[in-house]
């Protein structure tokens, strides 16, 4: 008998989270029915048999809780599931009295962990933060995001849940290593120093890189290691937030004095919410809003001038852009006064294409993280596919390996990654239907060329001569080694007596 998928209803005015969640779920075997708004949700609710509705709390006309308020009115023993950037106590009882569950969107961990619980038989192992307090965590317990607890015999929609015991704390400091972030090659080793001498000061900081450099990962880096780090990450995506919105949900609805709404505690200022602040693309936020962000900073400076320090008011401003801003200052296109508070301390993150040596490396780390998410047995990547990838300009930086490296863990049928594995772009390239000269060098030759040359110019000296080439002196010590096994006889070639 063919055991029918459950059915998911996920609701989410973000377009692009939900589109990446619904298809995470695919993969998870789950078959996932999409809303942008909750007036659809409940036309869909009506039309078709779901198991579990996911919504998020933030959407226009119809926020979250209403949504499945409704849902529940139309399928009393839905299981519900509320997302949130902007949780507090309020929310929290919220969820407990319509016996739904939550997780902070910063958390996304956590809310995979409980998906990855669904059992067959419809069942769920209830994952949570654990309790701050040290004591006994409920069901709708905040807290820490360090750790998580398996919560039984809990009723979830009248769904008991088997007798578990709790986990041991989530080591997350494997997932984002700095090894992982920053990579091993010179440019990036001076990024990771420069990146780990402001981590511990409360100084903002500005990082600039292409779409997919992972400037979101190393602002989260630089919270988890301050001393914010007990304190929510909170991502502002100034592209798609308007003015009005803006100020309403940093400082509290019906505040007008910005100094006196921090000091307040309101909005997002309360109750120690927020430990950092991170404004990315903001080079798309409209000149109006950069005014009134200029007045927030300096709002919250004062604030800890006049003793905020240690307190909800102690917020730490961080901010990422794909160009270079003081170009868009000399435009008169970006508030002079933001960009100087924003760059007191300004990274330039390179391009993957600038620092393809990391490329091997970032391939072994996607690797395991996708073995472990998927449960593949996938051991090992075809030499043939690094140097495939590693010949690729990658437009999408580091975010578009990650998702070739998942889609090949996904798709592999063995214990390594093959060609085949790889999207269709990298199957068949216009070289297969050139007829070239035989006698044209590879790649590779002509890289062993330009090392012989540099280490001949620098007089055999390798530091300098990794220097020149921009590579670390253990990737060139791993060169050299692979040129001299190159330049070895075979002993089909060596005379015979």
């Amino acid at each position: 008998m063919t055991v029918q998928p459950k059915r998911v209803l996920l609701v989410d005015d973000e377009e692009k989270l939900l589109a990446s969640i619904a298809r995470r779920m695919k993969v998870l075997g789950l078959e996932p029915l999409t809303a942008t708004n909750g007036i659809s949700a409940i036309e869909i609710a009506m039309r078709n048999s779901i198991d579990m509705a996911i919504v998020d709390l933030q959407m226009p006309d119809m926020n979250g809780l209403v949504t499945i308020t409704k849902l529940k009115e139309i399928k009393p023993d839905l299981k519900t599931v509320l997302l949130t950037g902007h949780g507090n106590d309020k929310v929290k009882q919220a969820t407990e009295s319509l016996n739904t569950l939550y997780f902070e969107k910063e958390e996304m961990g956590d809310f995979w962990r409980f998906i990855k619980g669904l059992d067959t038989n419809g069942k769920v192992v209830v994952i949570r933060p654990s309790a701050s307090n040290g004591g006994t965590s409920g069901a709708s317990g905040g807290g820490s995001a360090s750790s998580i607890e398996i919560h039984s015999q809990r009723d979830f929609a009248g769904t008991s849940y088997p007798q578990t015991s709790p986990t041991t704390p989530v080591d997350r400091a494997g997932i984002d290593t700095p090894l992982r972030i920053f990579g091993e090659t010179a440019a990036m080793r001076e990024l990771r120093k420069g990146i780990e001498r402001v981590t511990p000061l409360d100084c903002p900081v500005m990082l600039q890189g292409e779409n997919g450099t992972g400037k979101e990962r190393i602002a989260r880096h630089i919270h988890s290691r301050s001393r914010h780090h007990g304190q929510r990450f909170l991502t502002v995506d100034c592209e798609n937030l308007g003015s009005d919105q803006f100020v309403r949900q940093l400082i509290g609805y019906g505040q007008n004095d910005l100094y006196e709404a921090i000091r307040s505690q309101s909005g997002m200022f309360g109750a120690g919410q927020v430990g950092s602040l991170f404004f990315d693309r903001v080079e798309a936020m409209p000149l109006a809003m950069q005014a009134q962000l200029v007045g927030i900073i300096d709002a919250i400076d004062r604030s800890k001038a006049d003793g905020g320090q240690n307190t909800a008011t102690d917020i730490r401003i961080l901010a990422a852009t794909e160009i270079d801003l003081n170009e868009r200052v000399i435009a008169g296109k970006f508030d002079p006064a933001l960009y100087d508070r924003l760059t007191f301390f300004k990274f330039v993150i390179p391009p993957l294409r600038q620092r393809k040596d990391d490329i091997p490396l970032l391939c072994s780390f996607y690797l395991r993280q996708f073995n472990d998410e998927f449960k593949k047995p996938v051991e090992s990547i075809d030499p043939n596919v690094i140097e495939i990838l590693s010949a690729y300009p990658f437009p999408g930086n580091v975010s578009e390996l990650s998702d070739i490296i998942e889609r090949a863990v996904i798709l592999a049928d063995g214990t390594t990654i093959e060609k085949r594995h790889l999207p269709e772009r990298f199957l068949k390239t216009g070289v297969d239907a050139i007829a070239l000269p035989e006698d044209l060098s590879t790649l590779a030759q002509l890289e062993n060329q330009y090392i012989l040359k540099v280490l001949d110019i620098t007089g055999g000296n390798k530091s300098k001569s990794a220097e020149i080439l921009g590579i670390s002196r253990a990737a060139l010590w791993r060169k050299l080694k692979n040129i001299k096994a190159d330049a070895a006889p075979s002993p089909e070639s060596i005379p015979q007596p």
